[in-house]
């Protein structure tokens, strides 16, 4: 492993050990929760994958994992917990069903600028409060990728994309800056939202956002 994966990896972990922390300390035990973006696991995965399932602090019984792949096996690894799987687009939920979501780095994998304003909308629909997190656009390296500075500039990223990580298209990774954050969110159904800047040394490296659709603060 490279010296720039390790540092990498190291920064990631604490990055999410810091999320959870910020996440536990505004809810509580029996509140209901749902984890949106869970990838299916034939067995038990890396710490790193299906990171909130794995260090969820409650009872099973107050967790629902949703995701887009097959989950049909993950309720033998993780008895007591639910998993749901959908298509995508709207919730297989009613409104309020949840007192929280948490959702970790998915929503710039679910498509343009329409697709994700309508991931937020649903998970504000069936969840009381939200929880969610994205990268960075403008960190100088570009995670799923390991680039650096090209993802700037969509056209030259996206084209580089293309000679050199294939699986990679607008469709499944549309990153988000701190501007474009801010306006999806005033568009979105939230009455307060929140976002909060979360630092590598001084840049930048991930937003959270807090919101809800009542007159309530999230926390």
């Amino acid at each position: 492993m490279s010296i720039i994966s390790k540092l990498k990896n190291k920064a990631m972990k604490k990055s999410r050990e810091e999320k959870l922390k910020h996440f536990y300390s505004l809810c509580n035990e029996e509140m209901k929760i749902l984890d949106v973006g869970v990838s299916s696991e034939l067995r038990e995965g890396t710490p790193a994958r299906n990171y909130f399932l794995k260090n969820f602090n409650y009872d099973s019984k107050y967790y629902t994992g949703l995701g887009v792949q097959d989950l049909s096996g993950m309720g033998d690894l993780y008895p007591g917990k639910r998993f749901v799987q959908y298509e995508g687009g709207k919730f297989p939920f009613a409104d309020n069903e949840f007192d929280w979501i948490f959702s970790n780095a998915v929503i710039e994998h679910v498509g343009d600028d329409e697709a994700q304003l309508m991931f937020i909308n649903e998970m504000l629909r069936v969840a009381k409060n939200v929880f969610f997190t994205t990268p960075n656009k403008y960190f100088p390296i570009e995670a799923h990728t390991n680039v650096f500075f090209l993802h700037w500039d969509n056209s030259i990223f996206y084209n580089w994309c293309k000679k050199h990580r294939q699986w990679v298209t607008r469709n499944n990774l549309y990153l988000l800056s701190g501007e474009r954050l801010r306006k999806l969110m005033d568009l979105s159904n939230a009455a307060s939202y929140e976002i909060r800047k979360n630092y590598l040394f001084w840049l930048v490296m991930t937003y959270t956002i807090t919101c809800t659709k009542s007159d309530t603060h999230c926390g």
